[in-house]
């Protein structure tokens, strides 16, 4: 309990915030303190937003009291994340730098030529995934991206020089996108990315966006996050188990010994195993292939253990913000619920008993808040089936509320 405690009093020394569930302050410039007028202020995944008036001063009205994540963006200038409290006494002042025009202009010769026509398809890819509602989810202003590519280490990188308009017409969605970072490792398989993300409803009150954001919610991390703050995952038919990763041994000692066959047969026979064979009567052909086949085996072994409750991962809890402290060893093993399977959307009929791994990197844990959103992000990391489904095509608003009217399945 003291470590959380002392968590949230990390988090909460970086914002001020005045009024009742009410959030208000002022954006000016970092280097002559000059307001800055018609910045985007907005919680970010979500579709609370506004913008900063001629005096730079700017309001929200939140519902809920709570820890958020406010990000700000303007023309001209570094976008910028703070974590702020409602309620709290004092006025939030947010400093924005100045972007370095001149120093942009130079390195944008290490652009990729025609990057679009050559990263395009993949960029959309990873970044709003594929199928279903991806599938109808455009970038609307693809002229603002550009690609460097690394050759000798195989890294595609991308940036971005205003934000992305992402129109996702089969949710009913835009969203304005402030990519932060995105990397791809060619020779890794690992691709990360993060942005800031402000949702503008264009189908609210339409019954085929209802249905539709209500099958993606199902399916979404923020519907798990938020049952486990619930503390029932029985009921909405998750099977959760605790999973061990361990390095798999038997692999481990094949690739050493074939190490060292390899090594001996390169420097003795010139990579003639034949010769190598001959010459000695300890390694046979039918050993070598047996190590062979061992080095092909996974990386790590993964051993289930017993079923899991959400009481068991949660380590403690400010109920006046509405904060759960979450933190477990090992990696959560959860499988989707069974009922997937008599949906009538095939995305949730084909999610049906499928499994998502999530294990935290450090192991101070995160801190959940009451919508499912969770902090620091990057000290959660997901495996497994749901990684698609957490891509942007698939993104529902941070503050999404299913309709109260019965599921129709």
């Amino acid at each position: 309990m003291n470590r959380f405690l002392l968590l949230l009093f990390l988090v909460l020394q970086l914002s001020v915030a005045i009024g009742q569930h009410r959030l208000v302050g002022t954006v000016i410039h970092s280097d002559t303190k000059e307001p800055i007028a018609g910045a985007s202020v907005y919680i970010n995944n979500s579709s609370i937003g506004t913008s900063t008036d001629k005096a730079g001063n700017f309001s929200l009205q939140l519902a809920q009291a709570s820890v958020y994540e406010l990000a700000v963006s303007a023309m001209g200038y570094h976008a910028t994340t703070v974590q702020v409290q409602v309620p709290q006494e004092g006025k939030l002042q947010i400093s924005m730098k100045e972007r370095a025009t001149q120093i942009e202009e130079v390195v944008v010769t290490n652009y990729v030529k025609d990057g679009w026509s050559k990263w395009g398809r993949y960029f959309t890819e990873t970044l709003i995934g594929l199928g279903y509602y991806a599938d109808q989810t455009k970038i609307l202003n693809p002229e603002v991206v550009r690609f460097r590519y690394n050759q000798k280490e195989k890294i595609l990188t991308a940036s971005c020089t205003a934000p992305l308009i992402i129109r996702n017409e089969g949710l009913g969605y835009e969203i304005v996108y402030e990519l932060v970072r995105y990397s791809s490792n060619f020779t890794t398989k690992f691709f990360s990315y993060a942005g800031n993300s402000f949702f503008r409803d264009i189908g609210k009150g339409k019954k085929k966006f209802t249905q539709a954001r209500r099958d993606v919610y199902d399916l979404s991390f923020k519907k798990f996050l938020r049952e486990t703050l619930k503390g029932d995952w029985e009921k909405e038919g998750y099977v959760v188990r605790k999973s061990v990763h361990k390095e798999n041994e038997v692999k481990k000692q094949a690739d050493e010994k074939l190490k060292a066959i390899n090594k001996e047969v390169f420097d003795k026979y010139n990579f003639n195993f034949n010769l190598y064979y001959a010459s000695q009567k300890e390694v046979l052909p039918s050993h070598v292939e047996a190590l062979r086949a061992q080095s092909r085996q996974h990386e790590s072994i993964t051993y289930l253990m017993g079923i899991m409750k959400p009481h068991q991962i949660i380590s403690g809890r400010d109920t006046a913000l509405g904060l759960v402290q979450i933190d477990f060893p090992d990696y959560l093993y959860i499988i989707y619920p069974e009922r997937f399977a008599k949906s009538k959307n095939p995305m949730l009929k084909k999610a049906a008993s499928q499994v998502t791994e999530v294990f935290l990197p450090n192991k101070e844990g995160i801190l959940l808040d009451v919508y499912g959103g969770y902090f620091p992000t990057n000290n959660l990391v997901m495996i497994g089936y749901g990684v698609a489904y957490a891509k942007l095509g698939f993104l529902l608003p941070y503050d999404y509320e299913e309709p109260e009217k019965s599921r129709n399945k």
